[in-house]
C-alpha cells in the first residue's frame, strides 16, 4: 500500500507537467489474466484459466537522458478469468465452485524505461483500484445431510480487495510516425481476497493476480 501512496502523487504530477522533452501518448490492447493460489494446501485449492480482456490508457514519457525515461500512465483494464475452487478442509463438508470472474481496474503504472535505439525495456511498480467485479457460474455446498447445487450470477466488488500493488516488466519497440508495440507482464504483491464462497466462511486461499498485456501505442511528438 505504501508503494501505491508514493506512486499516485509522482504519476499525477508528471502527467500534468508539460516539458520540452516529454511525450504524451495513448495505448490500447489485449490482456490475459490469471490468479495463482500461494497457500500450498491440498484441502483448499483454486485453479484459474485465462480469458481475453482489454485495456485502454494514456501515458506520459519524460526523458531523463538519452538512455533512460520515466513513464507514468493511467489505464482502464478489463480482466476475465475462469476460476475453480475446492474446499474440503472441514470434516463432513465441502464447497466447490466453477465460475467466470470479470474484473475492471484503474491501473497506475510508474515505469522506468531503458532505451536501446528504437527498442526499450521497462520495469516498475503499479497501483490498481478495483472498480467492478462480477461472478457467474455454479457452486456446490456439501454437508452431512446432503449436497446443495445452485447457479449464480452476482456483483462481486465487495468480495475482493479494492486495492492491489504489482511489479511490472516489459519490452517494446518504437515504430515510425509515433506508433509503437509493447508487451508487459505484472504480478500482484497483495492478496486479492482471503476467502470467497458460502461454505464454512468461504475459501481461505492466498490468491494473487497475474496479467500479460500486448498493446499498440501512439505518441505525440515533443514540442520544441
Amino acid at each position: 500500500m505504501k508503494l501505491l501512496h508514493l506512486a499516485l502523487p509522482v504519476a499525477i504530477t508528471l502527467l500534468l507537467t508539460t516539458a520540452a522533452h516529454a511525450q504524451f501518448g495513448v495505448t490500447a490492447g489485449v490482456t490475459t489474466a490469471t490468479i495463482t493460489d500461494k497457500s500450498g494446501r491440498t484441502d483448499r485449492t483454486a485453479a484459474a484459466t485465462e480469458h481475453l480482456g482489454y485495456q485502454l490508457g494514456v501515458f506520459y514519457e519524460h526523458k531523463l537522458n538519452t538512455r533512460f525515461s520515466l513513464r507514468p500512465g493511467l489505464q482502464f483494464s478489463r480482466q476475465n478469468t475462469g476460476l475453480s475452487v475446492d474446499d474440503r478442509s472441514v470434516a463432513d463438508g465441502s464447497y466447490k465452485a466453477d465460475y467466470r470472474l470479470r474484473r475492471s481496474y484503474l491501473d497506475l503504472p510508474v515505469l522506468v524505461q531503458v532505451n536501446f535505439g528504437r527498442f526499450y525495456l521497462e520495469a516498475g511498480p503499479q497501483g490498481s483500484l478495483l472498480l467492478f467485479a462480477h461472478e457467474k457460474g455454479n457452486e456446490s455446498v456439501g454437508s452431512i445431510v446432503g449436497t446443495y447445487n445452485s447457479d449464480f450470477e452476482r456483483p462481486a466488488t465487495d468480495r475482493y480487495e479494492r486495492f492491489d500493488v504489482a511489479l511490472c516488466a516489459g519490452l517494446g519497440v518504437k515504430l515510425p510516425a509515433g506508433f509503437g508495440l509493447g508487451l508487459r507482464a505484472s504480478t500482484g504483491l497483495l492478496y486479492l481476497r482471503q476467502e470467497f464462497g458460502s461454505y464454512g466462511g468461504g475459501y481461505h486461499g492466498s490468491l494473487r493476480n497475474q496479467a500479460v498485456q500486448a498493446s499498440v501505442s501512439y505518441q505525440l511528438q515533443p514540442r520544441s
